[in-house]
Order: C-alpha cells, then structure tokens, then sequence
C-alpha cells in the first residue's frame, strides 16, 4: 500500500490498495479506542453538542469523575486541532481488544515514545496548555486517567456498545459477501470514498508514511461521529480507519429517542420495525419479533426503503434489511 496526499488544503489521505492489503483487510473492536474518542468529546464543545442525547443523562456522573481526578492532561492530548497520540491507541491483534490488556499496553509505552508524542500534541495545540507528567510516569498516569474514565463513564454501557459495535460488524460484512468492496464502504462514511482501488479519507491531517503493503484495519466507533480517524503506525502496522458505527441514536434507553414520536411521523408498525432493525434482519424474523404476518412486515419494509430509511442486501437465500443513515438520524432527532 502506498499513501498519496493530494495536498495540504484538501487534507484528503489516498490509499492506494495492492493485493495484499486486500488479503489483510481486517474488522476489530477496541475499548481504549472508545474511551479515546469520548475523551475527545468531553474536551471540545462542538462535539459534546453532537453527542448531547448521550452526555446528558450522565452529566451528574462526569461531575464526580472530574472531582476526583484531574484530567486536564489527558483532555489536553485529545483536544481538537491535533490527532492524539497514537500510544493512547494500541492496536487490537485480534478482533476486540480488552480494556485491561490495552490499558497495559498504554503504560506500558517506552517513555521516549510518550514524549515525542505528546510533544508533537502539544507543539500542534499551541500555548496555554496544563502542565503534563513527566516523561518517564507519563504513560502510566494517563492510562490511570483513562481507567478512570472507562470505570465511570464507559463499562456501565459497555455492554450495549459493544453490541453495537460488533452489530456494525455484521451489516458491514453481511454488504461485503453480497457486493464486495464497494459495498462495504458505500455508506461507512460521507468522509470515506472507494475510487478505483484508491480509499479517499477526508481527515484533519496530511501524513506522508508508506504504509508497505500492511493490511488495513477498519474499527466503528460509539462517539467519533461525525469524523472519521486515521491512524497510520509504526512500520508494519495496518493503516487503521475509526468510523461512525451504525445505529448509536438508539443505543441506549437514556439516548434521548421518543418512540412516540417517531411513530407519529411514520406509523407504529413501521416505527417498530425501524427500531427493531438494530441489529439487520430478514422479514421473517422481523415478523416473528413483532408478532405480525411476513407480508404485512413486507409491506411496511418496501415504504420504508422506498423512502431511504433502509435499505437491503441479498445473504444466501435471505434478504436482510438495516437502517441507512437516513434511518439512523431519525431516530436521533426523536
């Protein structure tokens, strides 16, 4: 794989996909990665707005945590204007890294490493910027702050966002079987683009590395939308894409979402099925989950996706319907 960049005003990464890359295209879910990425929305405002319907149930919890601990190094680092430290990321080896294990792996990093880093941060964020640990406990004072953040904020809905996660994973490869790369990646993102055999990543930075034929590893995230990451590591190592997973606007009962008022706007039945289609079905399971006949449920799916709100794709002898996007922020604005 070789990397191109248009140039510095486009910030657009071109990743050009050889054979091998292809062969090592890979899906992984990753805990510390979450916990990244909600660090990055509790320290910039505009992204606290986008993901207010989650934030607000728990602002008395994020209270308490910030009482306890000072983190205003580890905000520091995952401010906007600059991509995190890539230490703060460990790459899952296998399909889904645990928390504990990464978090390891975090304090665990040489303390030349951290310190090139978090200066590379920090010189990008300019001055005015809290006074961070020294280099040599740096690692493991910020993997504290990042267990601490998991502890409070993270592992009591890891459960529903692992679910999530691993539900994105589904619909991705289930498009994948049906219709190959560009499947895959016609909806991953609008800041994502397949183009003959060149991955277009619409990112905050314009990194030149080669990458050296290293696979490409995709991770869905609760909290990134609406960017997208890329992480380009040591030698080797996979280029990885973090994007938006599907259905994060009805994860949880406290999200925000009002049932009613989306079957106001598109029917019971229908409302039904847009929010049963968490996880992508076919009409027969569909049917036999909300107690009604498959042609009835039929009927409701060919509105649905004749208004954008699912769409379909053939699996061996079953077509499985999900959410679009479309379907997804409905049921965020509800």
């Amino acid at each position: 794989m070789r990397v191109h960049t248009p140039g510095a005003k486009s910030a657009t990464l071109a990743f050009e996909l050889s054979a091998a890359d292809l062969l090592r295209c890979r899906f992984a879910t990753s805990a510390v990665s979450e916990v990244v990425e909600l660090g990055r929305v509790l320290a910039d405002p505009a992204m606290r707005r986008s993901n207010g319907s989650w934030l607000r149930p728990r602002v008395p919890v994020i209270r308490r945590l910030a009482e306890k601990n000072d983190l205003r190094p580890l905000l520091a680092l995952l401010s906007s204007g600059t991509e995190p430290p890539h230490f703060l990321r460990p790459l899952p080896a296998g399909s889904a890294g645990e928390i504990e294990d990464e978090l390891e792996r975090v304090a665990a990093t040489p303390a030349s490493q951290v310190a090139a880093e978090v200066e590379r941060c920090l010189h990008a964020r300019g001055p005015g910027v809290v006074r961070m640990p020294t280099s040599s406990v740096a690692a493991t004072q910020i993997a504290e702050l990042m267990r601490a953040v998991w502890a409070s904020l993270v592992a009591p809905s890891w459960p529903q966002i692992r679910h999530r996660l691993e539900a994105d994973i589904l619909c991705r490869t289930r498009a994948l079987a049906s219709g190959g790369l560009v499947s895959l990646f016609a909806d991953l993102s609008p800041r994502i683009v397949l183009e003959d055999l060149k991955l277009h990543v619409l990112h905050g930075s314009t990194e030149r590395r080669p990458v050296d034929d290293a696979g490409l590893l995709l991770m869905p995230s609760t909290f990134i939308r609406p960017r997208v990451t890329t992480i380009i590591g040591a030698p080797g190592s996979p280029v990885t894409v973090c994007y938006p997973a599907r259905g994060i606007g009805a994860m949880t009962p406290n999200c925000g979402c009002d049932p009613d008022g989306v079957a106001r706007l598109i029917g019971s039945t229908r409302s039904q099925i847009l929010y049963a289609l968490d996880v992508p079905l076919h009409t027969s399971a569909l049917a036999l989950r909300l107690a009604r006949s498959p042609g009835n449920i039929a009927d409701h799916l060919n509105v649905l996706r004749s208004s954008g709100l699912v769409a379909k794709t053939r699996v061996g002898r079953h077509v499985i319907y999900s959410r679009t996007p479309l379907g997804e922020a409905l049921l965020d604005l509800h």
